[in-house]
This record gives C-alpha cells, structure tokens and sequence, in this order.
C-alpha cells in the first residue's frame, strides 16, 4: 500500500515537470519569436577626393577666361587642368556599377572615366535629320556648380565621329549653364546639351543610312580639347549612329 502510494506520487511529481518544461520551452519560444532584430545599417554616402570647396576654387579661377585671348584662354585650361587632374583619378574607384548598366542599356560603352561625384552622362544619340547631337547629364549633387544664379559654371560636351581609318574627329560642340540648387529640393535633376553638328561634315554626309562610330564627352568646367580628352569631372561615351535620311 505504501509503495502505491509513493509510485503515485512520483507520477504525479513527473506529469508536473513534463508539463513545467514544456511550459519554458513554449515560453522560450515565444520570446524567441518577438525579438525585432534592428535594421541594417545603411551604405555609406558617396564620397569625393575634392570637395565643393575645390570646385569653388576652378570656377573662380575661370571666371575671366572668356575674356582671354584664344592663346591665353587655352593656357589658364591647361594649368588649371594640371592642378586638380588628380580630383578625377582618386574618384575613378568609387565609380558606381550602376553607371556602367545604363550606358550599356544605353547601347553605349564607357570610355574616358573621370569622377562622377557631382554628374555624369548615361546616354547620348544623334538626329541626323536635324543634324544634332543630344546629351543627358545627371546632376548628382546640390553643390559644386557655382553660385546661384551666377556665376554658376557649365558641363561642356564634345560630340566625335570616327573617320574611315578610324580615327575619332570633333563633329560638333556645346555647353549648359547651371549653378547650385536655391530652393532646397534634393537632387537627382537631368540637364542636356543639344549640340550642332558644324565641324568635319563630310564624316556625318551623306545620309544614305551608313552607320558611324561616335564618342561624347561630358567635361565640367573645362572644355575638352581633343576626342582623346580625358574629364577631371565627367565621361566619355563611345556608341553608334545610323546616317538615315
């Protein structure tokens, strides 16, 4: 009698703990289930070798050079070139991939690579009825364009095509003013440059529907020289164009 006395108590005592346990465990659980995990931290911001305080100083030092001479206007480009060159090299690393998809999507290839911080040219394409070239520019940043309105500063586009040995020739060229954002409104913004073909016309004549090799150069500030130009801050693009009538 005694010894059914102690096995019922010992089941009892068992059927108790089974059940405590699975109480913690269904509790561990729960608990488990009401943990909010924090967000992950977000990317870092784009950074820059050359702050707006650089681009301040180029847009000052060019402030006049439209009043030179072609000789000296062509010199104060070329030192001041040679003075913030480095500006684009350092940010050639940080380029986004994102930038490479749309100028493939584009059906263009990236050429000359300079920072693209502050702009950049995804795009670019010919009318040739009109016998014009059309640039999009994405301004990426409310600052380092100059002040607003003026002086403000401007993204100089060179348009090329390639000759019969395949060698690229200025076709046409063109600019946009800008200046930093006034109002508060946060970026992206697309600008363009529509340019007319008025140099080397025999590369773009006659429109019998021949296709053409063309580069576009996006250079702030500084008007490429050449269709080997290398921007500080800008891109070339290199695609092609169809001379329909």
């Amino acid at each position: 009698m005694c010894f059914e006395s102690v096995s019922k108590v010992r089941s009892i005592v068992t059927r108790f703990l089974v059940a405590a346990a699975a109480v913690l465990v269904v509790s561990s659980v729960a608990s488990a289930q009401i943990i909010v995990l924090p967000p992950p931290p977000p990317p870092p911001p784009p950074t820059t070798a050359c702050g707006p305080e650089v681009k301040a100083e180029v847009v000052k030092l060019l402030a006049d050079a439209d009043t030179l001479a072609d000789d000296a206007k062509a010199s104060l480009y070329a030192s001041v070139y040679e003075k913030y060159s480095f500006c684009g090299t350092a940010d050639v690393p940080l380029t986004p991939s994102t930038f490479f998809v749309a100028a493939r999507e584009c059906g263009a290839a990236v050429s000359q690579l300079g920072s693209l911080f502050y702009e950049e040219l995804p795009c670019a394409g010919y009318d040739p009825q009109r016998r014009q070239f059309a640039a999009p520019i994405k301004i990426k940043q409310v600052f380092g364009f100059g002040g607003a309105p003026l002086p403000g500063s401007r993204e100089y586009v060179l348009h090329c095509v390639a000759d019969a040995n395949g060698v690229y020739q200025p076709v046409g060229r063109d600019s946009v003013h800008l200046s930093d954002e006034q109002y508060g409104v946060p970026p992206t913004w697309q600008f363009a440059v529509i340019t007319s073909a008025t140099e080397n016309l025999q590369l773009i004549q006659p429109m019998n529907g021949a296709t053409r090799r063309a580069r576009s150069i996006l250079s702030w500030q500084i008007p490429p020289t050449n269709c080997g130009f290398q921007p500080i801050w800008g891109n070339a693009l290199n695609y092609r164009i169809r001379l329909d009538q």
